[in-house]
């Protein structure tokens, strides 16, 4: 996805006059670049596609994930109703792994939103660039009716070289940028310990309030005294 976003970025931003002004063939390069703006709103439109549809299942996932939340919190209540604390321990657990899960889900979504508006927008631009283009390649065709052909092909395609081969070099440095992301692996397994912790905290918080709240009422069972035959 971003070695597509480098590419539309850098077609947007392009500035037709002045490509037609510096090629020896303006009528090529024309029409090199209108194929260049062709195949990325292709490109943009397939990962427009596959965007939507990871944010359909993500959606179905998080009422899942949401349903087993609560669900394990009902069963863990349940355990302790019944002086099971260690199966009350691990419903508490695995409704905190639904909890974190329901969170990066979320994330997920918001980063999938995103997404979808950035390539509408990309959309959006590159086909009013490639109007602008066709408007200009149709000048271009009736400038060479009214004059003779002037420059040789291969200039133009050396021009055509080198446009791509910025191209390439900007998706290289956007592959260079991902390695910062890297480094923050590194640190994965320190923050998987620490939210360890956290979470065998909350859990115990949860199963002392769990057992004062079954203390205080287990006096009131007591209160109705023998009868005697």
């Amino acid at each position: 996805m971003m070695r597509v976003a480098i590419q539309v970025k850098e077609l947007i931003s392009s500035n037709v006059t002045s490509v037609i002004e510096s090629a020896s063939n303006p009528a090529k390069m024309l029409s090199l670049l209108q194929r260049e703006i062709e195949e990325s709103i292709i490109a943009l439109q397939r990962e427009r596609t596959l965007a939507d549809r990871r944010k359909t299942r993500l959606q179905a996932e998080l009422t899942q994930q949401e349903t087993r939340e609560a669900d394990w919190s009902d069963k863990a209540k349940t355990a302790m109703d019944h002086g099971r604390e260690d199966l009350a321990r691990q419903a508490l657990i695995a409704r905190e792994d639904c909890t974190a899960t329901i969170a990066k889900i979320k994330e997920d979504l918001d980063s999938c939103g995103n997404d979808l508006v950035e390539v509408d927008q990309a959309i959006a631009d590159l086909e009013a660039k490639r109007e602008e283009t066709r408007e200009q390649a149709r000048n271009q065709m009736a400038a060479d009716a009214q004059n003779a052909p002037a420059g040789a092909s291969g200039a133009a395609t050396s021009k055509a070289d080198s446009h791509i081969s910025r191209i390439s070099e900007l998706e290289k440095r956007a592959e260079f940028a991902t390695e910062e992301h890297a480094g923050k692996r590194a640190h994965a397994s320190v923050d998987a310990e620490i939210e360890e912790m956290r979470r065998a905290s909350k859990i115990d918080a949860e199963l002392a309030a769990m057992k004062s709240g079954g203390a205080k009422k287990a006096p009131a069972r007591k209160g109705r005294a023998k009868k005697t035959g």
